[in-house]
């Protein structure tokens, strides 16, 4: 029997818990309950075009997605390179590349919508500008379209890959590479692209950027990345030159994956050859390629008025550094929209100190990889799920193709890696599909994002290109299993799968406050524990009694609150009557799809003659049914008259879950400055944020009151059977799962059967599963998991059918 990695609800209230044991106070008012708060874990579920597409992207709110596709009806189904255009918010298609009299049909690819969802940007060897495309010949070129929803014109293409002279004498550069994406800013003015190095070099490539805000032909409009050589390399090693950039939403970053030795300081002259002092690097051995690395250019560190001069410097960071000499590529850079973090993909096995990677064959599996600009630090991001302060263990298939949200908390990789979930998908599709997963660094938990209805069942692993809303809340990807969702269409569908924070903000009672004077200052905790970032931008109260102060929810407006994360509120009560106030707190956001969450706010003008210390407390990380350690408290009379307290009570969303084990207070009468002591245990009925209050009430009225939360946590364990014989029934066991919970098991490798039980009154399970015959043998694992995150494991070998033992057997199954 074996424990199951920790789930991931636990890492995120683990993550919580120090925060409110030091501020104590999201929690339900007296007298009042609150809704559940427990977080379910169940996983969206994946939506998918009714077109064969590929290769989505997606606007920074999530409304607008953009992927090539074949053409629409009426335009003949066969037409390929159409690039699609749909608006999330009524699921309305447009298509931006519809046949046009004159031009010659041609595929586009690689569509990149900006961040503000007005422009799409794309590679394609359409003639689009027919003033300055001459068309001929095999060629790509980059356009750029401003939306319909923006003022622009779906015919209106823009050329941005013009190579030299200005005006209308410009044209078109036609060495485009079609073999990987154009970079774009958040307002889709400063793009960058690959090309080929030069005409005497057609497989070499290098990287430039263009800003749209500059007339063609005027110096800056066009730079070539700082850290290009200036000539083709002369060389033992064959190279591939620079490729593949990303940008940050600003457009002052530009990260790039290059063979020559890009970190050297360079000086790029606009429309002409990079001069500077950057080479061409080495390879592992001769005859094969330079060894790749990933390379960071922040460009707002440059003199702007010494842009297209021979005076501009620029200095290339790399990122990809090996501890020692080098071991493997890296390549495929993502950057976060802050341009704070650069994910990338290496096979380098030297990177992260203490790291555990699987073996090599003729090359090392992939490992996705997060560097953080602000200190430098760099972290293997594709590993198994636990503490991130430890040693990684990395995935043991390889991780690819990262993509990052804006803030950079959020990582999207493609595996088809058996170590990071329990469960396993069955491995079909493409060589570059895998798993879409969603990793929190920070908190090292991942979520499976291509999963079934149910919630948790893996799809099958024929998934790529994934890309995400700036706060996380839709994920788009392609897929070869799209019947898995529902759909008859046969080839790659684009899939779009919407994602919502899951945001507690329980009730606040301040108790009693002296009419006319501000009392004490709370601070109210806003809590994410979903799978995506919630944006506040307002915050308000709808009786003017209760003060906003400030907190890190309005300090820092449109700044998001990743998922694991919190942002405060501070709020004082001024009462202007005496008796009971009430009012409504509400934090929202702004913007398509908008969420918020509101709280109850209650108080009371009068006299104060009790003040506790603390205000509050938070019992800890608890399993469910034991008791956490003691949470003391001393209350005080504050008065100038000696007070008589009633009993104490407690009360709130989650009374069951606390208990008085010291009262010195109850029924006691306090002269003016004396005190006395409680202590409040912690044991948790059910699992999740638990919260409830201490209320202290003395016999003219008043009333203060004690905050007190916790975070509880199932420990669900499984026994089976240590061998079964094929055909057969394995018996299995199951203690510490919720109670009355639908419980699914299956092998963890996604062959063979399955089966749904419930579980009884104190979370333990018992069942059969039939073995087949066809099953396969050998030691396997079996796996119990509930929708909400409760997984447990055990090991069991499969003992194949002896000859001639069948479904006729009297032996089977188990007869």
């Amino acid at each position: 029997m074996r424990r199951s990695s920790t789930p991931r609800r636990r890492a995120l209230l683990i993550g919580l818990g120090a925060l409110f044991a030091a501020l104590g106070v999201t929690q339900v008012a007296a007298g009042r309950r609150a809704p559940d708060q427990t977080l379910l874990l169940q996983a969206p579920v994946a939506v998918v075009e009714s077109v064969v597409s590929h290769s989505p992207t997606v606007s920074a709110d999530g409304r607008f997605v953009v992927y090539a596709g074949e053409g629409g009806a009426g335009q003949g189904a066969d037409r390929q390179g159409a690039i699609w255009l749909k608006d999330h918010s009524d699921n309305s298609l447009v298509d931006l590349t519809p046949p046009v009299a004159g031009i010659r049909p041609g595929n586009s690819l690689w569509p990149v919508i900006s961040g503000d969802g007005c422009t799409v940007t794309v590679i394609t060897e359409m003639a689009l500008d027919l003033f300055r495309d001459d068309d001929l010949g095999g060629r790509w070129d980059v356009y750029r379209l401003l939306l319909p929803h923006c003022g622009g014109e779906v015919a209106d293409w823009e050329l941005v890959s013009a190579s030299r002279g200005s005006g209308f004498d410009a044209a078109a550069g036609d060495d485009v590479s079609s073999l990987y994406p154009p970079a774009v800013s958040a307002d889709g003015n400063q793009v960058a692209y690959t090309h080929q190095f030069d005409v005497a070099s057609p497989d070499l490539l290098g990287v430039t950027v263009v800003d749209l805000t500059v007339a063609l032909g005027d110096p800056g409009r066009a730079l070539s990345v700082p850290g290009t050589p200036n000539a083709a390399p002369d060389s033992i090693y064959r190279y591939r030159g620079l490729r593949q950039p990303a940008m940050s939403a600003d457009g002052t970053v530009v990260a790039f994956t290059s063979d020559a030795v890009s970190e050297a300081v360079a000086n790029p002259v606009a429309d002409v050859t990079t001069a500077g002092v950057a080479e061409w690097g080495t390879g592992l051995e001769q005859g094969g390629f330079a060894v790749s690395n990933v390379f960071l250019w922040d460009r707002a560190a440059v003199d702007a008025a010494s842009v297209g001069t021979a005076a501009f410097t620029g200095t290339v960071v790399r990122v990809s550094a090996p501890i020692g000499d080098e071991t493997g590529d890296s390549a495929s850079p993502a950057l976060s929209g802050d341009g704070r973090f650069v994910a990338f993909e290496s096979t380098a096995t030297n990177l992260v100190s203490g790291a555990t990677l699987p073996p090599c064959g003729s090359v090392c599996p992939p490992q996705v990889y997060l560097y953080d600009r602000t200190d430098g630090s760099l972290r293997l991001a594709s590993r198994e799920p636990g503490d991130p302060t430890l040693p990684p263990v990395g995935a043991d298939a390889g991780a690819t193709q990262p993509s990052l949200n804006y803030s950079g908390d959020e990582l999207l990789f493609v595996s088809r890696s058996s170590n990071l979930f329990p469960t396993r998908s069955l491995g079909v599709g493409d060589a570059a599909d895998g798993d879409i997963v969603l990793a929190l660094p920070a908190l090292g938990t991942l979520d499976r994002v291509s999963v079934l209805a149910d919630g948790f069942t893996p799809a099958p692993a024929a998934n790529s290109y994934p890309h995400m809303s700036a706060a996380g809340r839709v994920v788009v990807f392609d897929t070869l299993a799209g019947s898995v969702y529902g759909s008859a269409q046969v080839g790659r569908q684009v899939a779009i799968v919407d994602y919502a924070p899951e945001l507690v903000l329980a009730d606040l009672d301040v108790g009693t406050v002296s009419v006319g004077f501000p009392g004490p200052e709370w601070f109210l905790v806003l809590s994410n524990t979903g799978s995506a970032s919630f944006v506040p931008a307002t915050a308000e109260v709808d009786n003017a009694d209760f003060l906003i102060s400030g907190g890190s929810c309005l300090e820092q407006p449109t700044v998001a609150v990743a998922p694991g994360a919190t942002c405060t509120v501070n709020l004082m009560l001024m009462p202007s009557v005496a008796g009971s106030i009430e009012g409504t707190l509400t934090i929202s956001e702004q913007g398509f799809n908008a969420f918020s969450v509101s709280t109850h706010l209650v108080g009371r003008g009068g006299e104060p003659s009790l003040a506790p210390t603390p205000a509050g407390a938070h019992g800890g990380d608890v399993l469910v049914g034991v008791a956490s350690e003691p949470m003391s408290f001393t209350v005080e009379n504050v008065a100038f008259n000696s007070v008589r307290l009633d009993t104490l009570e407690i009360t709130g969303a989650n009374p069951d879950d606390f208990q008085l084990s010291l009262d010195e207070c109850s029924s006691d009468r306090l002269t003016a400055s004396s005190s006395c002591a409680i202590q409040v245990v912690f044991t948790p009925t059910a699992s999740g944020r638990r919260s409830a209050q201490v209320v202290m009430q003395t016999r003219d009225g008043g009333y203060a009151t004690v905050l007190i939360s916790g975070d509880a946590f199932f420990d669900p364990k499984l026994a089976a059977d240590v061998t079964v014989l094929a055909p057969g029934r394995l018996g299995l066991t199951g203690t510490g799962f919720a109670p009355n919970a639908d419980v699914t098991v299956s092998w963890a490798d996604g062959s063979g059967g399955s089966l749904t039980t419930v579980t009884d009154a104190v979370g333990g399970l018992s069942a059969q599963m039939v073995v087949r015959a066809t099953d396969r043998s050998g030691l396997r694992t079996i796996v119990a998991q509930t929708a909400d995150g409760q997984v447990a494991s055990a090991e069991v070998l499969v003992v194949p059918p002896a000859p001639g033992r069948g479904p006729n057997s009297p032996t089977w199954p188990n007869r």
